[in-house]
């Protein structure tokens, strides 16, 4: 007799569905506010869902080059997918280029999309990072001196608690800009302020795992990206804005 079914559920897993389950709800409740039918929500999380997970697959396998250079046979190539991590900037960059395909035709319910799903993305990510404390990866580097906070004794900066802190602010940050000004970019403000705070908070991290290039992760890089072009897009869009006023005179 089995009496009872005992389930092992990775603590990654468990808290990255948690996040997801929530941050799914909050978007439910907003669909009214932006005019987007259930049907609509359901198809888009769908294929945003497999958008986000094969971007993150495929950014990892970017971060591993090295290793599959060297480890190149068939069983490696058969079993890299399945058996390797999650990387967050390609998974965000899979379900943002997802949104882009599945409305080419359809821009003002792309903005409409992105202004619903913008502050989810935080509050998603933050219980991510508090089930990659859980799970023992992106730890951060040692500590001369240990300290304790409660029952957790810290050895290694809590980089992973300290990042979803800053994400629940962020999340915070979104929702008030929302409410400020109506139609702000709310992807955009929340691409450029995580790009600021993951290329300083991987200057904490300790492991090597994600692909470091020229001293730098690449995690790093993309951050970099992200800042070179929204530094660009403002000094663009002040440069336009000051040859307007100019010819008003």
């Amino acid at each position: 007799m089995y009496p009872y079914i005992h389930i092992v559920i990775p603590s990654y897993t468990a808290m990255a569905l948690l996040g997801g389950i929530i941050a799914i709800g909050f978007m439910y409740v907003r669909l009214e506010k932006f005019g987007i039918p259930f049907s609509t929500f359901i198809f888009m999380l769908f294929w945003c869902m497999i958008g986000g997970i094969t971007g993150s697959k495929v950014l990892f396998a970017a971060t591993q080059i090295p290793w599959l250079i060297d480890n190149l046979t068939l069983e490696n190539i058969i079993w890299f997918i399945p058996g390797s991590g999650f990387v967050y900037y390609g998974g965000l960059f899979g379900v943002v280029a997802t949104i882009y395909i599945l409305t080419r035709r359809e821009h003002e319910l792309r903005n409409r999309i992105f202004q619903l799903s913008a502050p989810a993305i935080p509050l998603f990510h933050s219980f991510g990072r508090i089930g990659c404390f859980m799970a023992g990866c992106c730890y951060g580097k040692e500590m001369k001196e240990p300290f304790s906070l409660g029952i957790f004794e810290f050895t290694r900066i809590p980089v992973q608690f300290l990042e979803s802190i800053a994400e629940i602010l962020l999340f915070v940050l979104l929702l008030i800009a929302e409410r400020k000004k109506r139609g702000a970019d709310l992807l955009g403000i929340y691409l450029l302020a995580y790009a600021v705070l993951r290329f300083a908070d991987e200057f904490l991290r300790g492991d090597g795992i994600r692909g470091i290039y020229f001293g730098i992760s690449t995690a790093q890089w993309i951050s970099l990206a992200i800042i070179a072009y929204y530094t660009a897009r403002f000094l663009k869009n002040r440069k336009k804005k000051t040859q307007l006023q100019a010819t008003d005179f």
